[in-house]
C-alpha cells in the first residue's frame, strides 16, 4: 500500500477508529467514487455522500453539496465517477 497524502492522512484520523485501516486502504488505492443524496442517517448529517462506487455502502464522507463533494473526493485523490 502506497503512503497517504497529508489530506488523507488528515481524513483517516477523523473516522471511527474501527473504520481507519479500510478507508486507509480505499485512498491509498484512489478508488473510483460515486456521489449521490443519503438518507440513512439524520439531519445533521449532510446530505450528499461520497462512496466507493464497488462498495456503496463504505462512505469516504458526506458533504452539503455536490459540488462540495466532488471536490472532497478529488482532493482526496479519488476519482468520481457518474
Amino acid at each position: 500500500m502506497e503512503a497517504l497524502t497529508t489530506a488523507q492522512a488528515a481524513h483517516v484520523a477523523k473516522v471511527f477508529p474501527e473504520c481507519r485501516a479500510e478507508m486507509a486502504g480505499y485512498l491509498a488505492a484512489g478508488v473510483a467514487v460515486v456521489i449521490g443524496r443519503q438518507n440513512e442517517c439524520g439531519p445533521d448529517v449532510p446530505p450528499y455522500a461520497i462512496a466507493v462506487a464497488t462498495r456503496q455502502d463504505f462512505w469516504i464522507d458526506c458533504c452539503n453539496t455536490p459540488d462540495e463533494a466532488k471536490a472532497l473526493a478529488e482532493g482526496l485523490g479519488l476519482s468520481v465517477i457518474d
